[in-house]
């Protein structure tokens, strides 16, 4: 039987199907609008994290300018001082209770927020042997929407740490090049670090050994050939006149990232193109800075000019003396320093090929002063100088000489000068009256193991800076200092002391004349003017280059000018806890891992 459809049930069947599709199009609908709100709310979060990241890296700019300034570690009050916020459109920093506002804390050395950080002494990461003081602090910010939708929070945080890394705990640092060409037998103990080439070549049956790590910024390589040949190209290793290395060249030759003596990239703060005569080298380190033009902050904090505590000014006759620093001389103590120098006097240079004008400081006297009442908060870093105008009436260079330096201060003795100096005789061996009697200088000390002071004496931190540094012997004698190099007699002599002086470059070419040839590299680095001939040079103490001689620029070289030491030459372990008044430090800034809070 046939049965005719109703029309009413497939109404009914319709109607349902509608119900059906349409509950599954809301439901879609609101997926899609969860979802939708989802993105949204995700994509704000991430815009606000990295809002709050944007403030932290704001925040890392400012830190780092103010400990530039200071030229120190900051407390938190300071990185905190009218710390002003960064905005972003549509965010909004969070409320101070919710910890909101973007703050840099000091930490101490377990990385609980304190008033003044406290330093961790550090091995430093990828430099073997270097050592240096951290200090850590944590920046944070939070931030929210700007209306809030979502009333989302992005809360991050992120470490900083500013590192100090003295320059006096290596036996050679060097801004430049750093030249060995097959000096006589030497073993170098302490680190050896140069910012651009290495170029070290021993010779055959003379030992050229380090006994630490040896670094370099830029490239490394050793060879037979002069050093100052094709601007270096052409070296090829030579294993016959290699190096020693004790624990293998693998384990103590690396190439590192350089440090950085001025706080920041040198290209960012040194300029020889503009008109501003503060910021044209390294040098300015030694130099005082021209009150006519913009000093960098880089360089203000860092020179030794700004640093010193007593600075003596030498210009013709007339000798002055000022205090800085919260040094403070009475009357007659400024009387006594003056007094300190006590000549004046030309002598003949044999390397500069002309002569010079000294102006001599008794160490032996200054040392007296110093220890007497009447001064009062010395830094025991004293600048001296040699200001009177080159004329050509008085066209000798001005130089400065460091005589009876035998026994310094207590507290050590940093001396200073934009002017070349002379270190003439022991120096800071304790001996007053006959340096022989210093077991370094009786016998020569052949075997390097001979004490380098006299029994009773304690030699105290100290440096010798300025443009250039010249050893003289306990027996120079002025008047033989224009005599052929074998009326020149040296004797056994001792020098404690750090020295940070400029040098003349392989290859460097005069505005006159012709281009000079090996630089006479780092065991000539400290100059000489006499027959050493069988004569020992013991030496404790870090030599450090940062810069070009400016005043004395004659070329080295043997001939008339001098015969080498026996060279006893060793790092002085004692910086590394106690370095010399004023040390220069590279620095190292770092950030650590982001985290959410």
């Amino acid at each position: 039987m046939y049965l005719k459809p109703c029309r009413g049930n497939i109404l009914v069947v319709a109607l349902i199907l509608i119900v059906v599709v349409s509950g599954f199009v809301a439901a879609a609908l609101n997926s899609t609008s969860n979802s939708s709100r989802q993105t949204d709310r995700s994509r704000d979060y991430v815009a606000a994290q990295a809002a709050a990241e944007g403030a932290l890296e704001y925040g890392f700019a400012i830190w780092k300018r103010r400990i530039i300034e200071q030229n120190r570690a900051i407390t938190t009050a300071e990185a905190n001082s009218d710390l002003t916020q960064p905005g972003f459109p549509g965010f909004a920093y969070a409320s101070t209770a919710e910890r909101g506002p973007l703050r840099i804390d000091a930490l101490d050395e377990y990385g609980a927020p304190v008033a003044t950080p406290k330093p961790v002494t550090i091995e430093v990461i990828n430099y073997p042997g270097w050592r240096g003081r951290t200090y850590s602090y944590q920046a944070r910010a939070k931030v929210r929407q700007a209306p809030a939708q979502y009333n989302l929070r992005a809360g991050v945080k992120r470490g900083f740490q500013y590192s100090e890394v003295p320059l006096f705990q290596t036996m050679f640092f060097f801004e430049d090049n750093l030249e060995f060409y097959k000096p006589a037998s030497m073993i170098i103990s302490g680190l050896v670090h140069t910012n651009s080439f290495a170029y070290i070549s021993g010779q055959d049956g003379v030992p050229l050994t380090f006994l630490d790590g040896v670094s370099y910024a830029k490239g490394y390589s050793h060879s037979s050939d002069p050093p100052f040949s094709d601007m270096w190209s052409g070296w090829t290793p030579n294993a016959t006149r290699s190096p020693v290395y004790p624990d293998g060249i693998a384990e103590q030759v690396r190439q590192v990232p350089r440090f950085e003596p001025l706080g920041n990239e040198p290209a960012s703060v040194l300029n020889t193109t503009d008109v501003n005569p503060n910021n044209d080298s390294m040098r300015e380190l030694i130099e005082p800075p021209n009150s006519s033009y913009p000093d960098p902050v880089e360089l203000s904090a860092r020179r030794l000019y700004n640093k010193a505590g007593i600075v003596v000014k030498v210009n013709g006759p007339l000798v002055t003396v000022t205090t800085q620093n919260g040094t403070t001389l009475n009357a007659a103590r400024k009387t006594d320093i003056i007094q300190t120098v006590v000549e004046r006097t030309t002598i003949y240079d044999q390397r500069e090929g002309k002569n010079v004008d000294v102006a001599t400081v008794d160490v032996a006297k200054l040392t007296d002063t110093l220890r007497k009442g009447g001064v009062s908060n010395f830094n025991s870093v004293i600048y001296v100088h040699d200001t009177t105008p080159v004329t050509a009436l008085d066209p000798e260079p001005k130089s400065i000489r460091l005589k009876n330096g035998g026994v310094l201060p207590d507290g050590g003795l940093s001396v200073v000068s934009e002017n070349p100096i002379y270190i003439q005789g022991d120096y800071n061996t304790g001996a007053t009256t006959n340096p022989a009697l210093v077991p370094s200088n009786e016998g020569g000390n052949p075997n390097n193991t001979d004490a380098p002071t006299l029994t009773g004496y304690t030699r105290k931190p100290a440096a010798v800076i300025g443009d250039a540094v010249m050893f003289l012997s306990n027996s120079w004698n002025d008047a033989n200092a224009a005599l052929p190099v074998t009326d020149r007699a040296a004797t056994h002599t001792t020098y404690n002391t750090a020295i940070v002086s400029g040098f003349m470059p392989s290859g460097y070419q005069p505005p006159s004349g012709a281009q000079y040839g090996y630089s006479g590299g780092a065991n000539n680095f400290p100059r000489f003017l006499e027959n050493w001939t069988d004569d020992s040079c013991t030496y404790f103490g870090s030599m450090v280059e940062l810069y070009q001689s400016k005043t004395f620029t004659g070329a080295w070289d043997t001939g008339v000018i001098f015969r080498p030491p026996l060279r006893r030459w060793n790092f002085d372990e004692n910086f590394r806890s106690t370095p010399p008044p004023g040390s220069l430090d590279a620095v190292i800034w770092s950030r650590g891992t982001w985290a959410k809070y």
